[in-house]
């Protein structure tokens, strides 16, 4: 049997559906390129011809004449979008408050106030805060980054430890060390020095673990301070810090050269610190309300879960530690 084949037009949009098609037609044309529309048109030009060198519709082309020959004016095009909404004195004033007492970013503060009852959009938060000094525009913020999140199930689990040279001219060049429960983000010991040492360390983690238990693991990068590259080993033999790891039965994890990751969750809280110590008169004023005031992003943040909160939250009820000075004075768990 003979096969019968067709040749079939391929359809051609119509003026409509091309119109459709072309997103954002309005904001394309500028007021030169209206201006030359409608001199064409006004020449006798065919709209086909414009539409074709403009690479819009025909329909637009149109439009645009009749709009100036009804009116009398040359078409004026709005950004596309709402109307932007006055910022009313009310939600800058709860904004300006909970900001004092938080700190925290736009995104941060939108569920803060959702808690409060409030329903503001975090990209109105952050144009008040702009607004009200609170805040800065950065370029490339609004891209996001792949991340992936990992942080042990329980408090005491593991402790990340690091140094940091802290910027803030009140302490310029003097050096913090600090110790930040994995799951919690609990800062369970801190302290200035005016270098870095092993002595040092060893003293501040001893403080904390003798307040909050003791951590199973802790991980560093390859700091003097901490750690004894195995060149060194034969030599000086281990550090202090290491010793007292060794001595207290502690896991001791060293982080991957040239990899912040391996250590990121205390190094994104040294960015906080320098973004934040500049409203507080103290260090310890600021410590205090990193553990015990700001909520923490990596928790339900409409239900204010702060840092210390969480350590006690996730801590096995059968290894639960407080420091025993507290009972003896009946006082209640605090930040203090």
């Amino acid at each position: 049997m003979r096969r019968i084949s067709r040749l079939v037009k391929s359809s051609i949009l119509g003026d409509f559906w091309k119109s459709v098609l072309k997103k954002n037609e309005r904001a394309m044309l500028n007021d030169g390129q209206v201006r030359w529309i409608i001199k064409s048109k006004e020449e006798g030009c065919r709209s086909s011809d414009i539409a074709r060198l403009q690479d819009i519709s025909e329909r637009r082309v149109r439009q645009i004449y009749s709009y100036y020959r009804k009116v009398g004016e040359i078409p004026q095009f709005k950004k596309p979008g709402r109307m932007r909404r006055d910022i009313t004195e009310e939600e800058r004033n709860v904004i300006r408050r909970l900001h004092g007492i938080y700190k925290t970013n736009a995104c941060y503060l939108e569920q803060i106030l959702s808690a409060h009852g409030y329903k503001i959009n975090h990209n109105r938060i952050h144009r008040i805060l702009v607004q009200e000094g609170l805040a800065l525009i950065e370029e490339g913020k609004h891209v996001r980054k792949k991340w992936i999140r990992y942080e042990r199930e329980y408090s005491n689990s593991l402790w990340h430890a690091d140094w940091h040279r802290i910027k803030d001219d009140r302490w310029k060049d003097g050096w913090l060390i600090c110790y930040e429960d994995d799951a919690s983000r609990f800062i369970t010991g801190y302290g200035i020095a005016e270098e870095p040492s092993s002595k040092m360390s060893v003293e501040i983690l001893d403080s904390a673990i003798a307040k909050y238990g003791k951590p199973a693991s802790i991980i560093t990068d390859h700091g003097t301070t901490f750690y004894t590259v195995e060149s060194e080993k034969r030599e000086k033999g281990l550090t202090e810090f290491e010793s007292y790891l060794l001595k207290n039965k502690i896991r001791f994890i060293v982080g991957r050269v040239r990899h912040p990751q391996s250590n990121g969750k205390i190094e994104k809280f040294f960015d906080i610190f320098e973004k934040k110590i500049r409203y507080f008169s103290s260090i310890d004023e600021f410590f205090y309300w990193y553990n015990c005031v700001r909520p923490h992003g990596a928790f339900d943040l409409s239900k204010i879960e702060t840092p210390i909160k969480m350590f006690y939250a996730r801590m096995p009820q059968s290894e639960m530690l407080m420091d025993p000075s507290i009972l003896e004075r009946g006082e209640e768990i605090n930040c203090g």
